[in-house]
């Protein structure tokens, strides 16, 4: 039979083939703006980059930046002095200090062998003897690790992050579920703080608490806040509305409404968004450690610093073991599926045997004065890593230096070049023309204003060369996430094969992507896009999936029937059907690659990640928070171009 040759229709008449003209059209006018903007950095070139088609004036930027630190200089003078700080940071600063100390001493009170005994009965008693296996084999890694005690840390931060951030936001996603007023004014709140890369998160912090537990353990819970305000709120307006209309019916007050009907009928949606708040808070403790959090990532932040890594992938391997501990015990919580069945006359023997046992336990370790691992008993395996990185970086480290020198010389340099030596002026122009091609009137404005912000911050330059890097590293991802998408929607052996790892990818830290990525390409910009392109690929690939795999089963049938091949039918039917997908992978993407493009500062990419951390170093909040607020800027820009037309909806 001859190949298809008339636009297949949905269900509702719509043609597939509708869209598709609209999204050529809409790329052929990208490509004509962006080929202005290599007109323009070339003409500028050429005159020798004249004041007026240069970067950004730094003046305003400059003078933004000293009155930061003029506001930095006066907080510190007066931390001791101001009602504001005696009577409320300072407060807040000792009562979050303590809470992490009491919870660390607790669990030294516990012993080593107490704590393991505690987490290993909870996490069979939550989610069965698999589970509980894995908890016991992530309590083996942290003694056998040596970091025994940094482990504890961590789990204190993360305890005391997710109380806070449980304790607001909780009663925040229940208001937003039951006021569709108070949800609409909430909504955008919680996108801008989801669009913020992590590292934006420190320095605000820093400044009203100070460096150390307090500013990690607030800024850990305002990062983790959203989900659980988001997906409580999702779940509360999930709730079966006969339920409800048969509730209040009865006479039932909005109380006994919200504690009898709608959060027992949405449990397992809010305990969803608490393992998200659980796991936002491992990763952001990690990250914390810039400001002097401690723990493990503590550990791996001074491995890095020390290229050193076997370190590093001692304590990495740690954090890996908890991340997914952490997310295998609340995510079976939350579902059921794997919690042992307990007769009911048996639960409160089962649960004081199990109390007893703990008590024994604890009881046996103060006596024989266990406390914690001991460390010579611990298996330092830094030694056998680094001697394996060695022999690795032998085989293919001039492979692996040579395609960074060429992406550094013919992709990134080059690309940086173009934003950062263009006009100014032409470069907003620029984004608002994108913003206009492919979101219309509103998001043209926000791109250009969110451009126009970054060049008053006074950090142009380096905006636009973390920018390319995101451009740069966002093509990668989005190639190697269609194709793998693609595959894994055509074949279910190769989909099985590789969701579980999809699961694990998807479940660890970013930090811990930096690990792998120094040891192949060492320090600078190239490993910190090396690990941005594997940190953002996961969501992408499940995207592209699961947008080709539900275009209906009909639609399919009636393209083969008229000779579609197998090419014909992904770009003239399931691609296009699955737009919608396609755009919020694009999406995901690159708001993922911006966070850790920025974290990739820690191994040297540099740019605005790099004065975030050096303005932390050197308690230069001008320098720090205006390149996080640019950060932000450049995240409200490609997140409302990347939305599409829903953009400007948001």
């Amino acid at each position: 039979m001859t190949a298809m040759t008339q636009p297949v229709t949905t269900s509702s008449g719509a043609a597939t083939g509708d869209g598709g003209g609209v999204w050529r059209r809409s790329w052929f006018q990208a490509l004509i703006v962006l080929a202005v903007l290599v007109a323009g950095y070339w003409v500028s070139r050429t005159l020798g980059h004249p004041s007026w088609a240069g970067g950004f004036p730094t003046g305003l930027g400059d003078g933004f930046m000293s009155w930061l630190d003029g506001i930095y200089a006066w907080i510190v003078e007066n931390r001791n002095d101001s009602p504001l700080f005696l009577y409320f940071f300072n407060y807040v600063s000792v009562g979050l200090g303590s809470a992490v100390v009491l919870i660390n001493q607790a669990l030294d009170a516990l012993t080593w062998v107490g704590v393991t005994v505690l987490g290993v009965l909870a996490a069979w008693r939550a989610a069965g003897w698999r589970v509980a296996l894995l908890v016991l084999v992530t309590f083996g890694v942290f003694a056998l690790s040596g970091l025994w005690n940094a482990s504890m840390t961590t789990l204190a931060l993360i305890i005391t992050s997710v109380f806070i951030a449980l304790l607001f936001g909780l009663p925040l996603g229940v208001l937003a579920g039951r006021s569709e007023r108070f949800y609409r004014w909430l909504r955008p709140v919680l996108d801008f703080m989801q669009i913020m890369p992590a590292f934006a998160y420190l320095l605000p912090f820093v400044l009203l608490f100070g460096i150390g537990n307090p500013a990690a353990s607030v800024v850990t819970a305002v990062y983790a806040l959203p989900p659980v305000v988001r997906i409580t709120a999702l779940g509360l307006r999930e709730v079966d509305r006969g339920a409800v209309e048969a509730t209040t019916s009865l006479g039932s007050t909005p109380w006994q409404l919200l504690a009898k009907v709608q959060l027992p009928l949405a449990k397992r949606t809010i305990l969803l968004g608490i393992n998200q708040t659980i796991m936002l808070a491992v990763s952001m403790v990690v990250i914390a450690s810039v400001i002097g959090a401690g723990g493990l990532g503590d550990a791996i932040f001074q491995a890095l610093s020390k290229v050193n890594v076997g370190q590093a992938f001692q304590a990495g391997l740690a954090i890996v073991m908890l991340a997914i501990a952490m997310d295998r015990v609340t995510g079976a919580v939350g579902n059921g599926a794997h919690t042992p069945e307990v007769p009911q006359r048996l639960r409160l023997p089962v649960l004081g045997g199990g109390f007893l046992t703990v008590v024994a336990t604890v009881v046996v370790g103060r006596l024989l004065d266990l406390g914690g691992w001991p460390r010579d008993l611990a298996l330092d395996i830094a030694a056998p890593v680094n001697v394996v990185n060695d022999a690795i970086e032998n085989l293919v480290g001039g492979a692996t230096s040579a395609m960074g020198t060429w992406t550094l010389e013919w992709v990134l340099g080059p690309l940086s070049q173009v934003l950062s030596g263009a006009p100014w002026w032409l470069v907003i122009l620029v984004a608002a023309a994108l913003g206009w091609i492919f979101a219309g009137g509103r998001v043209a404005v926000i791109s250009g204003l969110s451009f126009v912000a970054v060049g008053l911050l006074g950090v142009w330059d380096n905006a636009m060369d973390t920018l390319s890097q995101v451009l740069v590293a966002s093509l990668l991802t989005l190639a190697l996430g269609v194709v793998l998408g693609v595959l894994m929607s055509r074949s279910d052996v190769f989909a099985a094969l590789l969701r579980p790892v999809l699961d694990a990818m998807q479940t660890l830290p970013p930090f811990v992507y930096l690990i792998p990525a120094v040891a192949l390409f060492g320090i600078g910009r190239v490993p910190a896009l090396a690990a941005a392109v594997v940190f953002a690929l996961p969501p992408v690939v499940r995207l592209v999936n699961d947008g080709i795999r539900g275009v209906p089963a009909g639609t399919v049938e009636a393209a083969l029937s008229q000779g579609s091949t197998r090419w014909q039918m992904l770009t003239k039917v399931q691609l296009p059907m699955a737009r919608g997908s396609l755009l919020l992978a694009v999406n995901q993407g690159i708001i993922l690659v911006l966070s850790m493009v920025v974290m990739g500062a820690l191994v040297g990419a540099g740019s605005l990640g790099f004065d975030v951390v050096f303005g932390l170093a050197q308690n230069q909040l001008g320098l720090g928070l205006a390149s996080g607020l640019a950060i932000v800027g450049l995240g409200l820009f490609l997140d409302r171009l990347t939305q599409g037309r829903t953009a400007s909806h948001a």
